[in-house]
């Protein structure tokens, strides 16, 4: 059995003009771990993650190879926080997003998809690999749900 007959068709997705703080909705509003990123035309381009987001959150010395590792020395009132998360609320998130994320094809095992989940990657997009339009995602949750029903019938 492949994921084909699993997918969540009907999971949010951003365009890739949508803003950082539509992005910061949804995510919060589905509660996902990523939401897949597309272009005008469907074509998956690359997901804006929770680790995405929470990065652009912290100082930037922390986020370069070799930077700072431990920020016990610093002060962290949520007043900062909040003053950096403005700073990127009105930016599109296709300046964001992570190319590199693992997709799945249609034709995926549904075995080797529980296998990515366990090993912690969630929320993975399905993508149509001769047109790169995107199909829908891999939800750890609702696959969960899915076979729990089953399991139950």
């Amino acid at each position: 059995m492949t994921i084909h007959s699993l997918l969540s068709q009907n999971s949010p997705r951003l365009q890739d003009t949508d803003s950082v703080a539509v992005a910061t909705r949804m995510l919060l509003e589905h509660r996902l771990a990523a939401l897949p990123v597309v272009d005008a035309t469907g074509r998956y381009l690359g997901i804006f993650s929770m680790d995405r987001l929470l990065s652009l959150l912290l100082p930037k010395a922390v986020l370069i190879e070799g930077g700072v590792t431990d920020l016990s020395f610093m002060s962290d009132p949520l007043d900062m926080l909040c003053e950096r998360m403005q700073q990127y609320r009105s930016e599109p998130v296709g300046s964001f997003i992570e190319t590199g994320a693992r997709v799945l094809h249609p034709d995926t095992p549904l075995l080797e998809t529980v296998l990515l989940l366990y090993r912690g990657e969630n929320d993975i997009p399905v993508v149509d690999p001769a047109s790169g339009q995107l199909l829908g995602m891999v939800i750890g949750a609702e696959l969960l749900q899915r076979v729990c029903e089953r399991g139950d019938a």
